[in-house]
């Protein structure tokens, strides 16, 4: 199996330790054997070094979610990675999320807005030098599509091919169509396909938050009416997780696996687990051309004995 990609943001904490902690810290780029259950700061590489080992044609950068410390991200890499299409080299982009007590969310959501720009000009910048706009795409979850988001409210020229956000936790308001926010986000890439569940608890938490000010997330309840934006898909899970994931997870029923089955469902078989094959066939393909499915407006996700 090939080695991991990763760039951190986190700070040394305690300093000299090595550990990376939950706040900010320098950027740093590590190449992790793939049985490495977490990394230490003092192991990153150099750019340009860790830039020539990343093999294949394409990359997909992985922006994980808020709650998660180094080692949960390492897991979330390699929980991906197997479904990614041949070719494409999963990178992932650690931002310092995982703090802990009454103000765990806020603290999270203050680091993914102070990481943002870092996504544009430590990550994505450097990746298209190497594979060229047209190879490098982006999977967002939970957080992650808020740093998203907010980088992608940067002024620069930078664009990518696909991005992908599956229970996002952004303003579904910033999705209308038509509106600036999200005409600015689409100069930044060539389409958006957002997945979301209504029964996703961590976001039902998520939209009660006084910090959100009453959001409705985008990765609860979809593209706001009268429809799907145009260069953007819409792919609505509920049914799917409760007919299918729902029950199936070693993790306690909560808000946790109800936010996180995308990454961590395993149908009993066959060995499809389908949000990955619905990833795979969006990143693979040059636009949004796809073909037929039941949904005129995108991939159902559904079991294959049921197509």
């Amino acid at each position: 199996m090939s080695n991991n990609f990763l760039i951190s943001l986190r700070n040394d904490d305690p300093v000299g330790s090595g550990n990376p902690g939950t706040k900010m810290g320098n950027t740093a780029y590590f190449e992790l054997s793939p049985d490495a259950p977490s990394y230490n700061l003092g192991s990153q590489i150099d750019k340009k070094k860790w830039l020539s080992r990343i093999a294949g044609t394409s990359v997909l950068i992985f922006v994980h979610g808020f709650g998660n410390d180094a080692s949960k991200v390492v897991a979330r890499h390699n929980a991906v990675k197997p479904y990614i299409p041949p070719g494409f080299t999963l990178v992932s982009f650690d931002w310092p999320s995982g703090n802990t007590g009454f103000s765990a969310y806020k603290d999270d959501k203050a680091n993914a807005k102070q990481s943002a720009p870092r996504l544009i000009t430590d990550c994505i910048q450097h990746l298209l030098t190497r594979f060229g706009w047209g190879n490098v795409n982006l999977f967002a979850h939970s957080m992650g599509a808020y740093v998203t988001e907010n980088a992608f409210s940067t002024a620069g020229a930078v664009k990518i091919n696909h991005v992908l956000m599956a229970a996002a936790d952004v303003d579904r308001l910033n999705y209308v169509a038509g509106s600036y926010p999200l005409g600015g986000f689409l100069a930044k890439c060539n389409d958006l396909t957002a997945y979301w569940s209504s029964d996703d608890q961590a976001l039902q938490e998520s939209a009660k938050m006084p910090i959100n000010n009453g959001a409705i997330p985008l990765g609860l309840s979809g593209y706001p009416q009268p429809g799907v934006p145009g260069k953007c898909r819409g792919i609505e899970c509920t049914a799917y997780y409760r007919n299918y994931a729902l029950g199936t997870s070693q993790i306690a029923p909560g808000p946790e696996f109800s936010h996180v089955w995308y990454l961590l469902y395993q149908p009993p078989g066959p060995a499809v687990n389908d949000f990955f094959a619905d990833m795979a066939e969006v990143i693979r393909l040059p636009g949004l051309t796809r073909a037929p499915t039941k949904d005129p407006f995108g991939f159902l996700l559904q079991r294959p004995a049921d197509a």
